[in-house]
């Protein structure tokens, strides 16, 4: 019988090669095997990673052990010293610490920033510190588990910038190894205050409890205590006084004033701390009693810690204040500085003069004024009652008086 096209066609479909007919076989096996290949990096550079201990996860490498100093080593400080010449933005220490922390400076903030040997001559060769020797009895009588920090400090002292600094850099070991990753700053150690309040004077202690803090347990709390230059602290209370109150709006800082019989007695000061009104002799009685009653009468492990330092050595004195408490800070190139104004939301005055740390190192990086710029009687009184004590110990100095200009001479 002689072939159909219909029978042609179909014999012609049926001898089409084997290789087509298992094409698509083919793309999905190669498919599959590239899938795999693709699978295999990625888990050899991911372990890869884990194995440099670099991970998200654990930035503190909180494996290796947190080495508890007394006294923080000068090669901390890694600028060269001998290099002031702030135009030489290749090798200038000042720039080399603002490339660290990721800002990238203008012509402006170079010509007007500070050198290395200027902030020494005023806040010393390393950071000061006042406790350092409670540190120890706070490691050994609180359980790893149970450690804290918190601030604590007059307004304007630099609470918010060490909680900042501690929060993104310091955890404690123990309490980071049962609660990460998904654990809070908190649960890591690192609280906003301790629980009597971080504006509570240290004597309220045991009789004041802040706000949602009613199961912390308050000795395992380690308070850090910042305090500022009082000049400086003095100035920016007139600015933003918060809740204290006396006479300041046309005389800063108003620490004396003349009686009815011509004698100069202190104008007085209250201040609402731990909910109640609380009465001082003068301002400047104020900034003393309020640290005296940690470095004086404080019972428990504490650590007083300058807001200079903070704001010029970040990554030393974040580390030593870590260590105080057994925890441990994050590798120095993965340092998280605070750049913006550590005082965020409403209550700190206005957003536009907030000082961030360009602004900070400018401001407070320069010589102090001629008496503070403090009329002669205000600076006479800031010298007189002052605590000299605690000024030494935190290395503070007094502004320089006025030059003495001698009458010229009659020949």
């Amino acid at each position: 019988m002689p072939t159909t096209n219909t029978q042609r066609v179909r014999k012609s479909s049926s001898s089409t090669p084997i290789f087509i007919l298992h094409a698509h076989k083919i793309v999905v096996f190669c498919s599959a095997a590239i899938f795999i290949f693709l699978f295999a990096v990625n888990l050899f550079l991911v372990t890869d990673l884990e194995k440099q201990n670099i991970g998200a996860n654990d930035p503190w490498q909180i494996q290796t052990p947190a080495i508890h100093k007394n006294n923080v080593n000068d090669s901390q400080v890694e600028f060269d010293q001998n290099d002031n010449n702030i135009n030489n933005t290749a090798t200038n220490p000042v720039i080399d610490y603002f490339r660290r922390a990721g800002v990238e400076l203008d012509n402006d903030s170079i010509e007007s920033l500070p050198t290395w040997s200027q902030i020494e001559s005023i806040i010393g060769k390393k950071p000061v510190f006042r406790g350092l020797d409670t540190c120890e009895t706070f490691r050994q009588t609180v359980p790893p588990l149970g450690r804290m920090l918190g601030s604590a400090g007059m307004f304007n002292s630099g609470t918010n910038l060490v909680t900042r600094l501690m929060k993104e850099n310091c955890v404690i070991p123990e309490r980071f190894n049962k609660y990460a990753p998904d654990g809070s700053k908190e649960d890591y150690g690192i609280r906003w205050q301790c629980p009597w309040g971080k504006h509570t004077p240290a004597n309220f202690k045991n009789n004041h409890t802040a706000s949602k803090n009613e199961e912390i347990i308050k000795d395992h709390c380690l308070p850090i205590v910042t305090v500022r230059n009082p000049f400086d602290w003095m100035v920016s209370m007139c600015n933003i006084p918060y809740t204290a109150r006396w006479p300041h709006h046309r005389i800063c800082p108003h620490l004396v004033e003349m009686s009815s019989n011509g004698k100069k007695v202190p104008v007085g000061v209250k201040v609402k701390l731990a909910e109640q009104w609380l009465n001082f002799d003068s301002l400047a009685d104020l900034w003393n009693e309020f640290y005296a009653q940690y470095y004086r009468d404080f019972e428990y492990p504490y650590l007083i810690v300058r807001f200079e330092d903070l704001t010029f050595r970040q990554y030393e004195t974040t580390k030593t204040i870590c260590e105080c408490a057994g925890g441990v800070v994050k590798p120095q190139n993965m340092f998280k500085y605070i750049i913006k104004s550590a005082k965020q939301g409403p209550g700190h005055g206005k957003v536009s003069e907030r000082t961030g740390m360009v602004e900070a190192w400018i401001k407070y990086g320069q010589p102090k004024q001629v008496k503070g710029g403090f009329s002669d009687e205000d600076y006479d009184a800031a010298i007189e009652l002052l605590s000299h004590e605690f000024m030494e110990s935190m290395g503070y100095k007094y502004p320089p008086p006025a030059p003495i200009i001698e009458a010229p001479r009659i020949l």
